[in-house]
């Protein structure tokens, strides 16, 4: 064979098993960029940036459950049992407000009109620019997100959707395995990851001291988190008053609130809650959730692995609780923050944190 015809069978070959690639890839749509789950194979769901937007855009259901790496030990079984739903479990760890509200648009373009969207507020992603995101989390995959099919070949050619997804897929089809795809009780499932105590939270800190000084809240931190509420929380809710958005701060532990009191930024914390909640109650259909009040959790420093990350059986907790006050008919809020009761929460926050004695969490 001359060496013409020999590059010319490479050329053909390495062709052909692209194409083959590509056309495994189409078929399996293991990130659901095209299409929602073939009943015939089982998923294995287990990449939030990859699988979320196509879940949110294909998959059928009437609430969504989203947030940070605060949301990702929530059962979807239990919310739907709860409030008599179906619901889809798409968080990202890490994410700021606008990926997460990205997401959540993509569900009313594609024709979705989700009853109630429970979604966590962090409050260590507040004051943030409007447009940001978590570049340093690796590429964003703005390929399948976006709505250029000629940009579709990083998807179709992409080693490890074909490897790591694909091949997977229809392995198990050729076995014969029923289809399916990993429940949203398991999906983003992290707690399995971590060991939760109080030396994980303390990392050897000895005591809590006073503030040298009271830090300020600034013009531009002030300005950052307008933006950031009004683009990525509250204008979604105006325009879609048809859904319950069920908005939570997530009960970080006291250890977190120490730290903040003991650098000077306690006051700083709240005046940003309280300004966000304030936007987010200038809408009826965004019911806003605080737990910290509920120091038989936050104190209990053996339930988190870190300042801020609680064990599942809060995530069930908080359920139950937003349940509890979202179906009974008294209308008894507890923790549920309202124009009727918000200045006599945030008031009553104050003095908690303000006057909680944390070196008793350690023994000091």
């Amino acid at each position: 064979m001359t060496g013409k015809r020999w590059f010319i069978s490479i050329l053909i070959a390495s062709v052909i098993a692209l194409l083959a690639i590509a056309g495994c890839v189409f078929w399996t749509d293991p990130f659901f960029h095209y299409r929602k789950p073939n009943e015939s194979f089982y998923y294995i769901l287990n990449d939030q940036r990859s699988q979320n937007d196509g879940i949110t855009k294909h998959f059928d259901y009437d609430a969504i459950i989203t947030g940070t790496s605060m949301a990702e030990n929530f059962r979807a079984s239990m919310f739907d049992e709860l409030f008599g739903t179906n619901s889809i479990k798409v968080t990202y760890s890490g994410a700021t407000y606008k990926e997460i509200d990205d997401n959540l648009e993509v569900a009313y373009k594609t024709g979705h009109s989700p009853r109630y969207v429970l979604r966590s507020l962090d409050y260590t992603l507040l004051v943030r620019d409007k447009d940001e995101l978590r570049l340093d989390m690796g590429e964003y995959p703005e390929y399948l997100t976006n709505n250029n099919p000629f940009d579709d070949v990083k998807y179709l050619l992409n080693k490890d959707a074909f490897l790591r997804y694909s091949l997977p897929v229809l392995y198990r089809f050729i076995k014969g395995e029923p289809g399916g795809h990993t429940s949203f009780d398991e999906y983003s499932y992290s707690a399995v990851n971590y060991i939760y105590g109080i030396g994980a939270v303390l990392e050897g800190r000895e005591k809590y001291g006073e503030p040298e000084s009271i830090l300020p809240v600034s013009d531009e931190e002030i300005a950052l988190l307008k933006g950031n509420m009004e683009e990525n929380v509250v204008e979604l809710a105006r325009k879609h008053p048809e859904t319950t958005f069920l908005y939570f701060y997530p009960p970080y532990s006291m250890a977190y609130f120490g730290g903040l009191l003991e650098a000077g930024e306690l006051d700083k914390e709240l005046e940003y809650k309280k300004l966000a909640t304030q936007m987010m109650l200038e809408c009826d259909n965004i019911h806003v959730y605080s737990f910290t009040m509920n120091t038989d959790i936050t104190s209990d420093l053996d339930r988190y692995r870190d300042r801020g990350h609680y064990e599942p059986s809060v995530n069930d907790w908080i359920i139950e609780k937003i349940a509890a006050e979202e179906l009974s008919e008294g209308g008894q809020y507890i923790n549920r923050i309202t124009k009727e009761n918000a200045d006599e929460y945030f008031a009553a926050e104050k003095e908690l944190l303000e006057a909680f004695d944390y070196n008793k969490m350690i023994g000091k």
